[in-house]
């Protein structure tokens, strides 16, 4: 079957709108569209005409028709089952068959035109999944759009949090004396410069004062003098701590300068994306990809692995590295400049250049690679195994469970997420445990998940309304494992010219990239 062009045309032949999947000049489109009313008889029930050179297969739609013009050769059945589903595109995506309405979402017809037909040739795929593909609905994006509005959250809580420090510190100033009308007397609310300046002016003055009001009591046994000139009057509470110093005898005396206003504290500096690290210090990194069925089985798993090395201290740059790989089935990688006979032979990592050093910048460098992949249903690599059970209830709603459990007695996972799409917004969740709810997002939440814990296995209920099962699928599912999936261990780090043991620092990482389920 070869299908030369979908179009829509007029009772008279008139092309509405049109889409050649083969080489074909317009002129002969509409040659072919305006010689096939001649070809149709009135009062006939038949949808297919032939003339020598092309056929014919047509559905009239109100005062248009849908027409496919196909090579001679091509299978009638298969033509006319690829008319209708044209013909109900074209309903779906218009209101009414009217030429306006076509012309109106010109484009929209045309992508779906394109999703039908490949190079003349029917694509096996059916309405909805062609109304799927013209809303390019992204589940990437959609995490990426869930991302960002926490984000936004977040900084709505910190501009929040730091207006009401700002509000507490202005109290505490209050406090100390320091009252608005010190800071201005201007009936209209200062500007953030007027108010700065006008609150150290304030602080100045506070300090003046507290020197003269210690210099004076300080020689309260002089001679009473007369009263001079008076920054204002003194408060019960300010004769009251004269009164009680002069009768324990405290002396006070303070240099004839100003003081200084103690300087604000400054936040320290942002962290380094890296561990803290003095000398040496090896990581495992892993990270695991695959798909597994919604009843359990595995589909495919993949463990990329990476062993780091950062060095920060340039003496201990000429080091060997002993690895242990205790039947490990992993394909191993080593880097290029590193010796691959000594690690082949005595599973030690060191430079081909042994009177070079490795570079000692504090930057990870990667000095070995693995990979591990599943072997058809083999779920040695997929530490939690899912069940989904999903039943139908009433006005178009599902009940949906899932349950997961600890593959290996001796595994610790942590920050272990469940993100679940949910048609609708509207989702009753019958469950105890941890989860977030926003937009056509699930979020299920599991802090730790171990037999030691008693966290080993696990369900989560909800109720949510959807037309088909799998609008609840992918799931994508997120964890961290405490232990590498491949049997790799650092023995020891010996120095090259000494032989003696360097002291080092190990850390893991192992978490889940791209691991769903569907």
């Amino acid at each position: 079957m070869v299908v030369l062009a979908a179009s829509v045309c007029t009772r008279g032949g008139k092309a509405v709108l049109s889409r050649q999947f083969r080489d074909m000049p317009k002129s002969r489109i509409e040659a072919l569209l305006s010689a096939f009313p001649k070809l149709t008889q009135s009062g006939t029930q038949h949808t297919t005409v032939e003339d020598e050179n092309v056929r014919y297969v047509y559905q009239p739609l109100e005062e248009l028709y849908m027409v496919l013009i196909t090579n001679r050769q091509s299978n009638i059945l298969q033509d006319i089952d690829t008319l209708h589903l044209f013909s109900q595109t074209v309903t779906t995506l218009c209101k009414s068959a009217d030429e306006r309405e076509i012309l109106t979402n010109a484009f929209e017809l045309l992508s779906a035109f394109d999703e039908i037909v490949e190079l003349g040739y029917r694509e096996n795929l059916t309405l909805s999944q062609i109304r799927t593909n013209l809303e390019m609905d992204s589940h990437e994006e959609k995490i990426q759009e869930i991302i960002a509005r926490n984000k936004e959250m977040e900084a709505t809580e910190e501009r929040k949090r730091r207006a009401k420090q700002f509000d507490m510190q202005r109290r505490e100033m209050a406090k100390r004396g320091i009252s608005s009308n010190s800071i201005s007397s201007s009936s209209r609310f200062p500007s953030a410069s007027e108010y700065t300046a006008a609150a150290q002016a304030a602080v100045a003055a506070e300090s003046t004062y507290e020197y003269e009001r210690n210099r004076t009591s300080s020689t309260r046994a002089a001679p009473p003098r007369g009263k001079g000139m008076q920054l204002g009057k003194k408060s019960k509470a300010t004769d009251m701590y004269e009164h009680v110093r002069s009768e324990i005898g405290i002396e006070e005396s303070a240099p004839l300068v100003r003081p200084e206003v103690e300087p604000v504290a400054t936040p320290p500096a942002a962290a380094s994306p890296y561990a803290s690290n003095t000398g040496v210090m090896v990581s495992i990194v892993e990270s695991v990809s695959g798909q597994i069925s919604r009843e359990g089985s595995v589909q495919g798993v993949e463990v990329k692995g990476d062993l780091q090395l950062r060095i920060a201290d340039p003496a201990l740059s000429k080091i060997r590295l002993a690895i242990d790989l205790p039947g490990s089935v992993a394909q191993f990688k080593t880097h290029p400049n590193v010796d691959k006979a000594l690690f082949g032979s005595s599973k030690m990592i060191g430079l081909k250049d042994a009177s070079r050093g490795f570079p000692s910048n504090n930057n990870p460098l990667g000095v070995l690679r693995w990979r591990l992949t599943s072997k058809g249903d083999d779920p040695s690599l997929v530490p939690l195994s899912f069940t989904c059970w999903l039943s139908p209830g009433s006005a178009g709603t599902f009940q949906v469970t899932i349950e997961y459990e600890l593959q290996s007695e001796d595994a610790v996972l942590e920050d272990v997420a469940v993100t679940i799409p949910v048609p609708s917004e509207a989702a009753e969740v019958n469950s105890d445990s941890l989860y977030d709810h926003e937009g056509q997002f699930i979020r299920w939440r599991l802090p730790v998940i171990s037999e030691a814990e008693g966290t080993s296995s696990g369900s989560f209920d909800f109720t949510a309304e959807a037309d088909e099962e799998s609008d609840f699928f992918p799931m994508e599912v997120y964890f961290k494992k405490t232990t590498p999936f491949a049997s790799i261990d650092i023995l020891d780090i010996v120095g090259v010219e000494s032989g003696e043991s360097v002291p080092f620092t190990k850390e893991i990482k192992v978490e889940a990239e791209n691991f769903s389920i569907v």
